[in-house]
């Protein structure tokens, strides 16, 4: 049985809704676009790009120059406002999982996946399916909690529920709280070994140094060999 996801529940799904869209000139602006559209520019095959976990879609207008995106999202509500915002001839959002992509083996260019592997239990079978939907030689951007920073990820948290593997509870975030929301605590190592093996070459790990803006994540670059 794979996690429960948080954002099902409208209630919460509107609350993030509330929090990105209120965040204007803030961390996604000024930090976390600009690294993705540095790296998406210097692509050169991008014609088909794959988001996983696109939330409302919002990534799909902060990218130029591919020829389809595709946002994957399990939530319904945050699909339906992708579709409310975003959707175009070449911008279309799928309501699904990750556990289970509904696209061909090696059929896009790209992978992007911004803030979601933290949410996950199961990371080899989401790993392994984006692997599945890559094509040899395409590219990937993972953006995802630096699990060296655990202390920081808790103190986001309001009197959070913690067991081994996850904290969960009450969550601060920029404009609003989140009702709820679920960490599921994942070693760096442990996620570099899993890229490894569902045949996914890392060339770069980008982190933050423990005083800056990007502070808490990792940035992770590569191509399917």
């Amino acid at each position: 049985m794979n996690e429960e996801n948080p954002f099902s529940s409208e209630n919460v799904a509107r609350e993030w809704i509330a929090s990105v869209e209120g965040e204007k000139g803030m961390w996604r602006d000024s930090v976390l676009y600009p690294k993705v559209r540095d790296w998406f520019a210097g692509l050169v095959n991008k014609n088909v790009v794959l988001d996983v976990g696109a939330g409302q879609g919002r990534l799909s207008i902060e990218l130029s120059g591919y020829g389809r995106y595709i946002g994957l999202e399990p939530s319904k509500f945050l699909v339906e406002r992708a579709n409310e915002l975003y959707v175009a001839g070449n911008r279309s959002f799928i309501c699904s999982d990750v556990y289970d992509i509904p696209l061909k083996n090696d059929s896009v260019d790209a992978v992007i996946c911004i803030n979601v592997l933290f949410h996950l239990k199961d990371l080899v079978s989401a790993i392994s399916e984006m692997a599945r939907v890559l094509k040899p030689g395409g590219s990937f951007l993972i953006n995802t909690a630096d699990n060296d920073e655990i202390d920081l990820w808790r103190s986001y948290f309001i009197k959070p529920i913690i067991d081994d593997e996850k904290m969960m509870g009450e969550m601060s975030i920029p404009i609003n709280n989140l009702s709820m929301n679920t960490f599921y605590f994942q070693a760096n190592e442990k996620l570099l070994k899993i890229l490894a093996d569902a045949g996914l070459d890392v060339l770069d790990v980008e982190k933050g140094d423990g005083v800056d803006i990007y502070s808490g994540f990792l940035k992770i670059v590569g191509i399917k060999h």
